[in-house]
């Protein structure tokens, strides 16, 4: 049986909007500079559904777009 690991996507799906820094990300959802730090090195080991709700509506996607299932 082969194991399934959801990888977050957020900084592709950013640098594919034109968002090329983490300031960048900060600056367009209105959060702290660590919050967009680590969304933006996709480093998380959760995000919550209202974080998920921000990043989909302000960079126009969906949580397709932001979460891929790598096998």
């Amino acid at each position: 049986m082969m194991l399934s690991v959801i990888k977050i996507r957020i900084r592709e799906v950013a640098e594919s909007k034109g968002i090329t820094t983490a300031y960048q990300l900060q600056k367009l959802c209105d959060v702290q500079a660590t919050v967009a730090a680590k969304w933006y090195k996709n480093d998380l080991k959760s995000i919550g559904i209202e974080s998920l709700d921000l990043l989909c509506k302000k960079l126009d996607c969906t949580p397709n777009d932001l979460l891929a299932i790598e096998k």
